[in-house]
């Protein structure tokens, strides 16, 4: 039945815990709440079905992108993507694939575009917040 899942013993790309692309869903055994974990990606699943695949990479892309291009961390950018929020928002519900309606994500973008102006540095967990003054820059190139 889709979609196929698929275990890992690592988070994926070191960070997520689960991961939504095309008929697969990447799971992390790292995770305690597997059952959420998979709704929550199926929701994600569900999108791109409802958006033939590409056009919700390139939707996700965007949001993304746009708030970035606005100055949010990598974490508000994700976690405040209309398809995101959807999946977030629902997780807990568990008739909620049941009942979900085609493009239910569209309801999010309000709330996507009011984050956009927002400061939300403050909601970032001090585990997701990357500081680059931590971050350490080495020159590998032999001095002449």
């Amino acid at each position: 039945m889709l979609p196929y899942k698929i275990y890992t013993n690592k988070k994926i790309f070191n960070y997520y815990t689960g991961l939504s692309f095309f008929i697969f869903i990447w799971i992390s055994r790292q995770d305690d709440d597997e059952v959420t974990l998979v709704r929550h990606e199926k929701i994600h699943f569900w999108q791109q079905v409802e958006m033939l695949f590409i056009f919700h990479w390139l939707f996700y892309a965007f949001f993304y992108l746009v708030a970035r291009a606005k100055g949010h961390c990598h974490y508000i950018a994700y976690r405040y993507n209309p398809f995101e929020l959807e999946a977030f928002n629902n997780e807990y519900d568990v008739n909620y694939l049941n009942k979900r309606k085609p493009f239910a994500w569209v309801r999010c973008v309000n709330h996507y575009v009011k984050s956009l102006s927002q400061d939300l540095k403050p909601t970032v967990p001090k585990e997701k917040f990357l500081n680059w003054k931590s971050v350490r820059v080495t020159n590998n190139r032999k001095q002449a």
